[in-house]
């Protein structure tokens, strides 16, 4: 589907397998960041410009990827909120399955149009599910550590502070740990979004702010101002939700997504753009690291 990475020159291509790795990119290297705008865009190619349906089984997408979960320990259960009616949240609403669950948000069932006018994919999303109203914070985070999960993994803050800062320095397999973790204490299913669901969540099922270049200069989040210099991540919930109820779904951290790259599933991608480094899409190696890199959650509804 993304024939981008073929087009690109050696120097390009470095650059996103330095960005893979997790390396820090020089001043040199980032510089005036074409990648900003350019190197993670989202080449959608579609045969003679056809408007292609793609229908999205949330409960497949849920189940697809159990064999991959790594299982955290399951003791330690924290206090579970009274169940929430699934039928009784509306869209919009948002909702906590526990004391220390994230803030989810309902997203209705629709349609949209992914890709570029002339060769776009019609994306059906058929059954409603909840998103994180903001990005896994470390404060959820360290919740999992203390209820015995998440392998007790601490994951560097870079000296920035915890609780409300989105969770970074979390691999792909570290982000199953979490929603294994989170699914055992509720017993509802949480995973990660998928690749089409977070371009849904992300465009509140419409065209507005659909990509990275639409948030630029506009203030709207951490990182997607060129004119200003971001030193860290922020405070989750600090810039203006989009239309769905979702905070940050541009900058402050690259998120996780389930989707492997390319069909190599040593390798998954992140969506969003982050304080650090801008643009609509990378990937990374499921065991890798990273400082700019956190995830956000869903939740199946049933």
């Amino acid at each position: 589907m993304y024939g981008l990475y073929s087009n690109m020159n050696s120097v390009t291509r470095l650059l996103l397998l330095m960005l893979a790795l997790c390396v820090p990119l020089t001043a040199h290297a980032a510089k005036e960041d074409a990648l900003h705008e350019r190197a993670f865009e989202q080449d959608i190619r579609i045969e003679d410009g056809e408007k292609n349906k793609i229908e999205i089984n949330l409960a497949a997408a849920g189940q697809s990827q159990e064999n991959e979960r790594l299982h955290a320990p399951a003791d330690a259960a924290q206090p579970i909120l009274p169940a929430v009616k699934e039928h009784g949240v509306a869209p919009g609403k948002s909702f906590k399955d526990c004391n220390d669950c994230p803030e989810m948000v309902v997203i209705p069932p629709g349609s949209f149009m992914l890709g570029k006018p002339g060769s776009q994919q019609q994306i059906n999303i058929a059954q409603p599910f909840a998103a994180g109203q903001y990005e896994v914070t470390f404060a959820e985070w360290d919740a999992c550590v203390i209820g015995g999960g998440c392998s007790g993994y601490h994951p560097s803050d870079e000296g920035w502070g915890r609780s409300k800062r989105p969770v970074m320095n979390v691999s792909w397999n570290e982000a199953q740990q979490y929603v294994q973790w989170l699914s055992q204490q509720t017993g509802k299913t949480y995973r990660l979004l998928t690749e089409a669901e977070w371009e849904y969540a992300a465009s509140a099922g419409g065209a507005a702010e659909s990509s990275w270049r639409n948030v630029l200069g506009k203030g709207k989040c951490a990182g997607c101002d060129k004119q200003i210099k971001y030193k860290q991540t922020a405070p989750v919930g600090s810039f203006q939700a989009n239309a769905f109820g979702l905070y940050d779904m541009y900058g402050n951290v690259f998120e996780w997504v389930e989707d492997c790259h390319n069909g190599n599933c040593a390798e998954h991608i992140l969506r969003g753009g982050s304080w650090y480094l801008g643009g609509d899409r990378i990937w990374g190696e499921r065991a890798n690291r990273c400082f700019y890199r956190g995830f956000r959650i869903a939740r199946m509804m049933s």
